[in-house]
């Protein structure tokens, strides 16, 4: 098993993060868990939806996510629904950056 990565969004309403296990592909979503400044309808409504998530791929994140709030359009408010699938994009990335050969952006400003 992967070790979890998170992802953090500053949204209006405050950090929103989304805390990933990596699943086995690239771009793979074994699980994910969401905190920040939405109010969950119910502790339930919150785990449907990151149940949703688990098992998919970064590319099927944007149906399942718009799937979700067509069904429950105030599941969650407090954070829209292209936020959630922001934040999961940039844990993916970390883990990406985590296991990819390319060199760290980072080092790139050192060089003069």
């Amino acid at each position: 098993m992967s070790s979890p990565v998170t992802g953090e969004l500053p949204t209006k309403g405050g950090l929103l993060r989304a805390t990933i296990v990596p699943g086995a592909g690239r771009n793979q979503i074994e699980s994910v868990k969401f905190s920040g400044p939405f109010k969950p309808e119910s502790a339930a409504m919150l785990a449907k939806f990151e149940q949703a998530l688990a098992g998919v791929s970064l590319d099927a994140a944007p149906g399942k996510i718009e799937d979700f709030f067509a069904q429950n359009p105030q599941a969650l408010p407090g954070v829209e629904p292209e936020e959630f699938l922001t934040v999961m994009t940039l844990a993916v990335m970390k883990v990406r950056r985590t296991t990819s050969t390319a060199p760290d952006p980072s080092a790139w400003k050192k060089q003069t």
